[in-house]
């Protein structure tokens, strides 16, 4: 019912993710949207509401995504050439999970019984 395509783009422009990890970013873009649609009534989606659909199944994407990328270890070496552990995710959590908030509740109406549960990691 969704386009990968539009998905995977959505995606892209929300978590500044760079194009390098394509595999991974496919699947998670994948699995957000199972869920998402999982979640909606197909007869109750009209026109334009499956660009709603869409945007919601990326902010899905993105938040798995922060969240994964917050408990990987962020390796990174200094100007001086020493190792740093940094490129810390965390503080993203809360903002990425605000947006998939925000999309869900766009999309209530078209799901059965008119509400969905938000599941964190």
């Amino acid at each position: 019912m969704l386009d990968f395509d539009r998905v995977l783009l959505s995606f892209y422009q929300l978590s500044n993710c760079k194009n390098d990890k394509t595999d991974e970013v496919e699947t998670l873009v994948k699995e957000a949207m199972k869920a998402v649609e999982s979640a909606l009534d197909g007869n109750r989606i009209v026109g334009e509401d499956i660009y709603a659909c869409e945007y919601a199944a990326a902010c899905t994407a993105v938040y798995d995504y922060v969240c994964r990328e917050a408990f990987r270890e962020q390796n990174a070496v200094t100007v001086s050439g020493s190792a740093d552990i940094n490129g810390n995710f965390s503080h993203r959590i809360d903002a990425a999970r605000e947006l998939k908030k925000q999309a869900m509740s766009r999309i209530e109406g078209l799901m059965p019984g008119g509400g969905f549960m938000f599941e964190t990691m």
